[in-house]
């Protein structure tokens, strides 16, 4: 690339020394002058910026460097405080580093603005959305800095300047300021090893006397056989590290190319003059600073001068000053060196903060071209702990070559065969390649090795191009070929420039494979399915925890040497990832014994994987495949399976006596087998045995024939102030109890003399359930004890010839009850609490079945029911089993997961909004709302029965009403007022606001519903959400009839508007979006408004779909206020009557969902009341 000073600079001049000022864009530098020093060696900047932003320059004589009087140091940014900036614009974690995620990339490669063929600040800044969009959360730039650009920048003519290539100060104090707002940190190079040999440092030293002060800021000798023992670190282009002046008239030294002398780092001025920089760029807003190849700071006679301990002291006396000026700032090392000897740059957390772990990058490319885990498990266990405040960076590729100095020769001369068979991919001691093509472009292998990079202990580094896949171009000098233009678009130069191409500081890449027309930013962000997507997702996973970037890391030896698995853990967080390093499908057993009975939690597709056992757990991977496991605690509301066998009772029944009856095997039952069961029950409500104190009550045989017949077990409980009765199903199997296997069914061993058996709880057994179905086909009726069991068919299954079922299944049943699969043919429901009254569920579901003939709810088949006295219990139900694809809120959280991915990763596409998918989903909703209106005018013309015959509304009713949404707001409030504190800052505000508006809520409350209000009550629902209705191919069922089980069931079949049951569902699809929000969040937390947006939009059409079906088909009906006024007004009582139930549930069981429900009450009080006509 052309000298930037002489590309865009223009003579202006000399002073009296005859030293050239040059005139940049908003920027003014004096050339080849070292500039005045302070009284400790410090440098004065020159720079100044006219109120319109245009430089001016200042010629004065040119000061002694060593006597002169320091003018006033002037700051580089004056119009920002930069450390206020930062604290308004990101959090004050002072570890933010460890949670980082870094985009390398160059200005010059990213976004040309003008047009010259050159990237520039003012590019880069309108590329913030993409980088924020992306994920990344820091921007490491490469030097920027004024140079004759014959080492890419590093090196550098001036530390206080921007490049005039890249813009000017204005520009970077723009892009700084953009890119804070964005929450994205930065940071800058600080090469302090060395400058260019067109430094005006260098150039007045080399004018000096050899015993000056100037002189003395770089290394000079009279030989160049001094510092024998270093190494040469470019041996392709260099001969030796020292290099001949002529006008200097000595030899200087050079640790890298010849144009780039070190700088002397035992003159304390050299060391103040770095320290000045470093603070001037501080004050611009920078975050950090690389420092380049610091091992080589200082040298020493009989070194190899490397890590030298004076090194190491000129980079503590950096860090010191960088905290004493700025919290929260971090230093990352470039230390090329093995991890013995980097460990001592982190010092006792008083050096750097971070820095590169060089060997393990060159062992992944290995570990992945041997198919074998060793080279990486061997660098790490050979990798030192270093302090806990500072982290490990990595990288999968950078700017440089892929370096392969810290392997051995026969490792170096394999990865060059494997990776670099072509000797021009080579140079120096490393591979010029970028990642796709070191891993001819499999996808599968690039995701995998970053799935490495972003799970491994350290912050990752993503080099610019990689999320996408570019390519290189070995073609081109140095290594240069990884340096190409940032590939935007199909169109001319990528998207990168509209320059003409030959006026590209480097040509783009424009192969069929890897060109830019194939290659883009702008194609994958239009697709799913893309390596940039794929990026996308891993990102946000990797921010949505602290573990990967804070955790322990253990590693985990499974036989099968191509699987790589490791666990990274943070305090109760574990995560275990596994990776297969090999071609080809491989499947090994992981000791996860540590782990036992969690339930590993796939974290890129949230899927559930089976529970960990006593066993190795089997896992299999495809070819390259990995896998990130969160390992969850079980569901504590789920009681798990003892660790331990429990010690069962053995309950003695003498022949011809059943053990209810016996009082001492009654007691051990009630005392010591009981409780333990209950314990493991999911249907129970507690789940302490010791806080579970049960009394048998009564016993009812299940059937009428056999000796061994099952029975119901009748028990009271007082875990409440009221005395709950429960239900169970038991049977004698005179099989000999297995007291080493556990089965989740058995309560005790029997012995009967010599005959032993197992007393188990058989509400899922086909035995029992076959009887259950006999029963009720014969309408059989079982008298016992002062009890009646009362089986009861519909006209459905009157007389139905009934087998044994094959199979009974377990289903997720509500608490208080059981729901089996029996077959493919029936869904039965054990009512396991038994409750005075008919149950809701019972008599709608005849009615629906019987009468009404409605198609779309599950045809009720029958039910069983307990009478003694004047009192009716539910014991059991049973249903058509209907085939579908689920129930709608587990259809629309997977729809909503996909709506919000795509937002996420196409968020440029504006298909992403108006997807057909959506289209196809609004209409499940708009079927859920015509058939929720079938049902509701099908209540509405029950006749015959009081208590489903449809009443008129009337003031009584409305007050009723009234006067409990008021009760439960109050209370809501009270319960509010009480938790205040408990609420963060944010949260509280929201409580605030609420209970500011109390007074206006309940005159608001009391005004919503007219006392002469038209309309029917009728029966409903009763508990109406996306969770009872089934998806079953393009139609839906209705199913759940039973209304809220916590309340009474007197209150549960009483009559109401259908607005109740509309507003339950409006409801139900707003707590989805919610729910979606949060697992959204969960992963991309910084995404909250635009994903919020999306979700509004959803809400909105969602809502408008369901209830604008519904009133297609009820407003000729007095189901529906035909003013919408009145209607609107309804809607809004019945939802706030939601609301605050919802809340009080909330601040009992869930207090951290409160905030959500309160902003949804603020929302609906927020719009303006609509008068009713």
């Amino acid at each position: 690339m052309a000298n930037a000073l002489a590309h865009h600079a223009v003579p202006k001049g000399t002073n009296g020394r005859g030293a050239a000022f040059y005139i940049v864009p908003s920027i003014s530098f004096r050339a080849n002058e070292m500039g005045p020093l302070n009284a400790d060696g410090s440098i004065v900047n020159k720079i100044t910026e006219t109120a319109e932003g245009s430089a001016r320059a200042r010629p004065e004589p040119y000061p002694d460097p060593v006597s002169a009087p320091p003018p006033a140091p002037m700051n580089l940014m004056s119009s920002i405080d930069t450390k206020e900036t930062a604290a308004a614009a990101l959090d004050g974690d002072q570890l933010w580093y460890k949670d980082a995620i870094i985009y390398q990339l160059h200005v010059k490669a990213f976004a040309d603005s003008n047009n010259d063929g050159i990237g520039d600040f003012a590019g880069l800044t309108e590329k913030l959305d993409y980088l924020q969009e992306l994920g990344v959360t820091t921007l490491w730039l490469l030097p920027f800095y004024p140079s004759p650009g014959r080492d890419d920048g590093y090196d550098i003519a001036d530390y206080g300047s921007i490049n005039p290539d890249f813009g000017n100060m204005k520009d970077f104090r723009r892009f700084i300021v953009e890119a804070k707002r964005r929450g994205l940190r930065v940071i800058i190079e600080l090469v302090v090893n060395h400058t260019s040999d067109q430094h005006h440092w260098f150039k007045r030293a080399k004018r000096s006397d050899p015993k000056s002060g100037a002189r003395n800021w770089y290394v000079w000798s009279d030989t160049d056989q001094k510092y024998q023992g270093t190494r040469i670190i470019f041996t392709d282009t260099e001969k030796s590290n020292w290099t001949w002046d002529p006008e200097a008239g000595q030899f200087y030294w050079h640790r890298f190319f010849s144009h780039q002398p070190d700088l002397n780092f035992d003159n304390p001025r050299v060391v103040n003059a770095i320290v000045q920089v470093m603070k001037r760029w501080l004050d611009t807003g920078v975050d950090g600073f690389r420092l380049d190849a610091i091992p080589y700071l200082c040298e020493r006679d009989g070194t190899n001068n490397e890590n030298l301990p004076e090194t190491h002291e000129v980079v503590r006396r950096l860090r010191a000053e960088l905290d004493k000026y700025a919290k929260g700032k971090v230093l990352l090392a470039e230390a090329n060196q093995w991890p013995e000897d980097v460990q001592y740059y982190f010092g006792n957390s008083d050096e750097c903060h971070m820095a590169y772990h060089f060997p393990l990058m060159p062992r992944i490319y290995m570990a992945i071209a041997q198919e074998d885990r060793f080279p990486i498990t061997d660098i790490m266990r050979q990798t030192p702990d270093i302090p806990g405040d500072c982290q490990w960076a990595l990288f999968l590729r950078n700017h440089d070559e892929l370096t392969l100095e810290m392997v051995t020769d026969v490792e170096r001369d394999y990865l060059w065969s494997t990776y670099a068979n072509d000797p021009r991919a080579r140079i120096n001691v490393g591979i010029r390649r970028r990642l796709a093509p070191l891993m001819d472009n499999d996808r599968r292998k690039i995701e995998l090795m970053n799935s490495l990079l972003l799970s491994f202990p350290g912050t990752p580094i993503i080099y610019y191009g990689d999320e996408i896949g570019m390519g290189d171009n070995i073609y081109l000098g140095d290594r240069n070929g990884v340096r190409t233009p940032m590939q935007w678009t199909p169109d001319r130069n990528g998207g990168f420039s509209r320059a003409d191409p030959a006026r590209l500081y480097a040509p783009i890449i424009m192969d069929s494979v890897y060109g830019y027309e194939a290659v883009n930013v702008e194609a994958q962000s239009r697709s799913l399915s893309s390596l940039l997507s794929a990026m996308k997702k891993l990102i946000a996973v990797r921010k949505s925890t602290l573990a990967f970037g804070r955790g322990s890391i253990s590693f985990i030896r499974p036989a099968n040497r191509s699987v790589l698995a490791y666990v990274r853990q943070l305090g109760d967080e574990v995560i275990l990832c596994v990776a297969n390093l090999s071609r080809s499908a491989q499947a090994t057993e992981l000791d996860l014994s540590a782990f036992r009975d969690r339930v590993p939690l796939e974290m890129l597709g949230r899927t559930h994987f089976p529970a960990i056992g006593e066993l190795p757990y089997m896992i299999t991977l495809a070819p390259y495949g990995f896998y990130w496991f969160q390992l969850q605690e079980r569901d504590k509301s789920e009681p798990a399976a003892p660790s331990i066998v429990p010690e069962f009772e053995t309950l003695v029944v003498p022949v011809g006596a059943t053990w209810v009856s016996l009082a001492r095997t009654r007691s051990v039952f009630e005392c010591d087998v009981l409780p333990g069961h209950l314990a493991r029950s999911r249907w129970f409500p507690v789940h302490t045995a010791s806080a579970i104190h049960p009394t048998l009550t009564s016993a009812i045989p299940f059937c009428d024939i056999g000796d061994n017949r099952p029975w119901l077990a009748f028990f009271q409980t007082a875990e409440d102030e009221s005395k709950s009765r429960y239900v169970m199903p038991m049977l004698i199997e005179w099989v000999r109890f297995d007291r080493e296997r556990y089965n989740p069914n058995a309560l005790a061993a029997v012995r009967q003399g010599a005959r032993e058996g197992t007393l188990l709880d058989v509400a899922a057994s086909p035995i029992f359930i076959g009887l259950l179905l006999r029963n009720l086909s014969h309408r059989i009726t079982i008298e016992e004890n002062g009890l009646k069991l009362e089986f009861k068919p519909t006209s459905q299954f009157v007389n139905k010839q009934i087998r044994l079922p094959e199979r009974v299944a377990p289903l997720d049943g509500a608490l208080f009850s059981s729901l089996l699969q029996v077959d493919s043919d029936y869904t039965v429901k054990l009512f396991r609490k038994l409750e005075s009254g008919l149950n809701p569920e019972i008599e709608i579901g005849r009615f629906l079945t019987d009468v009404a003939g409605f198609a779309n709810a599950p045809a009720m088949l029958g039910s069983a029911e307990l009478i003694g006295g004047d009192q009716r219990s539910a014991i059991a139900i049973v249903h058509v089993q209907v085939g579908n694809q689920g129930d709608a809120w587990t259809v629309t959280a997977a729809y909503l997961d996909r709506l919000l991915e795509t937002q996420r990763l196409l968020a440029g596409d504006s298909h992403a909004r108006q997807s057909e998918e959506q289209t196809a989903y609004l209409r499940n909703l708009s079927q859920i709302g015509r058939r929720t209106a079938e049902l509701h005018l099908a209540l509405a013309t029950a006749s015959g029965s009081p208590d489903l015959t449809p009443e008129a509304i009337n003031a009584h009713d409305v007050a009723r009403w009234t006067a409990a949404v008021v009760q439960g707001a109050e209370r809501a409030c009270q319960s509010l007022k009480q938790r205040r504190y408990s609420f963060n800052e944010a949260d509280r505000a929201l409580v605030d606001e609420l209970l500011a508006q109390q007074d206006r809520l309940r005159d608001r409350l009391n005004g919503l519903m007219p006392s002469r209000t038209a309309g029917l009550n009728l029966r409903l629902h009763g508990d109406f959400h996306l969770g009872r209705v089934l998806i079953v191919k393009d139609d839906v069922f209705l199913t759940g009839f039973e209304g809220d089980v916590r309340q009474p069931i007197e209150e549960r079949r009483r009559k109401a508007p259908a607005a109740r049951d509309v507003a339950s569902l409006i409801w139900s699809i707003e707590a989805a979006s919610q729910a979606a929000r949060e697992r959204a969040l969960h992963l991309a937390p910084d995404e909250y408004g635009r994903l919020g947006s999306a979700l509004t939009n959803w809400v909105d059409r969602a809502t408008a779909a369901f209830v604008g079906a519904y009133r297609e088909l009820t407003d000729a009906s007095s189901l529906w206020p035909t003013d919408a006024g009145t209607a609107q007004r309804m809607l809004d009582f019945f939802l706030l009557e939601k609301a605050f139930d919802v809340l009080e549930t909330d601040l009992v069981q869930r207090a951290e969902a409160a905030p959500a429900t309160i902003a949804r009450i603020l929302r609906i009080l927020s719009q303006p009341a609509r008068e009713a006509a």
